[in-house]
């Protein structure tokens, strides 16, 4: 069991001088290792999970070497405290340094310059829009990072980077530190609506019930089922003739009209996968794949009306924007007694006792660091080249979005998701069309290209799990908090070196650098960019009634929910329904909410207790195994395909 929160004096800090050299160690290394894996090779992608595998695996390592302490030298043995403070430490940089974050950021920036030529008429039509400040516009240094067999390592090529990558960089720790903010003002009220954190339930099981885990039967051949599946399809890999276990992402598309309108029915079968879906809520399990099948009916169903224009009718992906405004709308309704309670105690602070349970950060500093941080973030727009409005708009919607999806991983825990460019740049472009928006305002937009591409991993989840793992372990949140604004701010630099270090080294666009970043964070941002100032788009009708019903409906089904306990459909299951990276999923979603349901229905809660093990096994085999066989691949030079790893989510 989890020791019980105690007043302050009882929490220990995650801030040791040995978890400090740690991680001081750790984080460039991590990010180094995410650059070669995602970036440069392309052999798995360690981030596009909720729950990243490098970290998972650092926390398992860190459980062993405590085990031989225990035995040789019991007084070095690291505190719970120390074992959270390392795992949210390597969470938060692998986050910012991963593939939905800055990885993007940095492809995005250097694009541009490297692609302005003649036929694509970038230089007249979008250069002259982008702030110099924020960009290294230099022609040499660019081809010397495309090229490649080149060094960082000479002033040449350090000097233009630090400017502009100081802007981005404090232009991050105000995002995050903004998120952070909000996490901490919104922690108590949603632990007192008793949200489940699943994704945070894996370290707290790890750290605080090792023997547990360890001394069940089951754990241990769940273990073993996630880490063969890993490891025959690396012999595979090696050895083409022996065969391998088809657990990735496979597509099967219909050929006949109108079921291929449905798009492509993609079938996985990750061990990890069926572990985190295991602890969903079964409500939810069961409105994730009744839901995205339902949508994929709707598909169907509007071919066969004669509607068949992707990002058309029926709207699926917009009705998901709907449902968070929504699911937000929810979220402040339940929390209004807090928030406001939360202001009046910002602006006259009580005193406290010496017993008194501390937070993350006061409610002072939540709130006035939450508008700080705002302030900032429109500062920097602003100074981009964004209108005022235009950058209070962009800025409201993508923090709507971005509550909507941290409450998501603190109350549901989906393994992952995403809500592929439907963010605050498409809706601003659909409800009022390209035209009302200025060049500049425009040119922004793309450079916050890595801000709504998936909404995948924001900060946010990390911090709102990262909460509750402190809280579940008595770790000293105050302490917590400084901890991941370190983290953040030393992991960004750490991101952009290692991009720096390896892409002079590799070349963007040698024949080594395998990733897709060139046409995903690159080309398709300046591309649509290209197309929306020489072929202005009109306002969408279709979308606006979309965004409208899609926000009816949640609160629909959010209030049908509260008010029947026998309704079965949960409103974030709706929301994700145009999630294909979800829908990569949807068989082990359907397979372990099966298995939940038959086990608590027969078996009760005994049973479920006992098969738990289980399941978090599949995740912990497979997750050691996939880090393993990254290490193997770098070591060895054998540049394993993504298919053969985790990756591909």
């Amino acid at each position: 069991m989890a020791p019980p929160a105690g007043p302050m004096g009882d929490r220990r800090s995650p801030l040791t001088l040995r978890v400090v050299l740690l991680c001081a160690l750790l984080i460039p290394a991590n990010a180094w290792w995410i650059t070669e894996i995602e970036y440069v090779r392309y052999s798995d992608n360690a981030t596009t999970q909720a729950i990243f595998f490098n970290c998972v695996t650092l926390l398992l390592v860190l459980m062993g070497i405590n085990a031989l302490l225990r035995r040789l030298r019991p007084a070095w043995v690291l505190s719970q405290a120390e074992l959270v403070g390392a795992y949210i430490i390597a969470a938060v940089a692998s986050n910012l340094a991963g593939h939905d974050q800055l990885q993007i950021l940095f492809t995005t920036l250097t694009y541009v310059f490297r692609h302005s030529t003649p036929e694509t008429g970038w230089a007249d039509k979008i250069v002259p829009h982008i702030a110099p400040h924020l960009v290294v516009s230099d022609r040499g240094v660019i081809d010397a990072l495309y090229q490649g067999s080149n060094t960082l390592y000479t002033w040449d090529h350090i000097r233009p980077w630090l400017a502009p990558l100081g802007w981005w960089t404090l232009f991050v720790m105000m995002v995050a530190w903004t998120m952070l903010c909000l996490s901490s003002l919104l922690r108590k009220q949603w632990d007192a609506e008793r949200l489940n954190y699943p994704i945070a339930e894996i370290p707290i099981q790890i750290i605080t019930q090792p023997g547990s885990l360890t001394g069940s039967p089951v754990f241990w051949i769940g273990a073993g089922i996630g880490a063969t599946g890993q490891i025959i399809n690396l012999i595979h890999a090696l050895v083409p003739s022996v065969p391998g276990l088809p657990i990735g992402v496979q597509i099967y598309t219909a050929q006949t009209y109108p079921w291929n309108a449905a798009g492509p029915l993609p079938i996985s079968s990750f061990p990890f996968a069926y572990g985190l879906a295991f602890l969903l809520p079964t409500q939810l399990g069961f409105s994730c794949w009744f839901f995205m099948l339902l949508s994929r009916v709707e598909m169907v169903g509007a071919a066969m009306m004669g509607y068949t224009d992707w990002g058309k009718f029926p709207y699926v992906q917009q009705q998901g924007v709907g449902a968070i405004l929504g699911v937000f709308l929810a979220i402040l309704w339940a929390a209004r007694s807090h928030l406001a309670a939360a202001w009046r105690e910002a602006l006259h602070p009580p005193k406290t006792s010496p017993g008194h349970e501390p937070e993350a950060m006061s409610y002072r500093m939540a709130v006035f660091g939450a508008l700080a941080g705002t302030v900032g973030m429109l500062t920097f727009a602003v100074t981009a080249g964004m209108r005022p409005a235009t950058a209070a708009l962009y800025l409201g919607i993508l923090f709507v979005i971005v509550i909507v999806v941290a409450r998501m991983r603190a109350e549901l825990g989906l393994p992952t998701f995403e809500l592929y460019q439907v963010g605050a740049d498409q809706v601003l472009q659909r409800v009022s069309g390209t035209a009302a928006w200025t060049r500049g305002d425009l040119t922004v937009m793309t450079l916050f290209f890595f801000l709504s591409r998936t909404h995948r991993q924001f900060p946010m989840q990390t911090h709102v799990d990262a909460l509750r793992l402190g809280r579940k372990t008595n770790t000293h949140l105050p302490a917590l908090t400084i901890a991941i604004v370190l983290a953040t701010g030393v992991g960004a630099v750490a991101a952009f070196w290692a991009y720096l270090h390896s892409t002079y080294v590799v070349g963007l666009e040698s024949a080594k650098f395998r990733g897709p970043a060139m046409w995903a964070f690159g080309n398709e941002p300046w591309s649509k960019l290209d197309g929306w100032l020489t072929s202005p788009q009109q306002a969408d009708p279709g979308s606006i009634m979309a965004y409208a019903f899609g926000t009816l409906f949640t609160v629909f089904l959010a209030g049908m929910r509260t008010r029947f306990v026998w309704w079965p459909f949960h409103p974030a299951g709706y929301l994700v329904a145009g999630s294909f990276g979800l829908f990569r999923l949807w068989l082990p979603i359907f397979v372990s909410w099966l298995a939940k349901v038959l086990i608590l229905r027969y078996g009760g809660l005994k049973t479920y207790q006992r098969a738990l093990p289980f399941f978090i096994g599949l995740v912990l085999g497979e997750f050691a195994t996939g880090f393993a066989r990254t290490v193997l691949d770098m070591i060895f030079g054998w540049h394993l395909p993504p298919e053969s790893g985790i990756g591909g989510l």
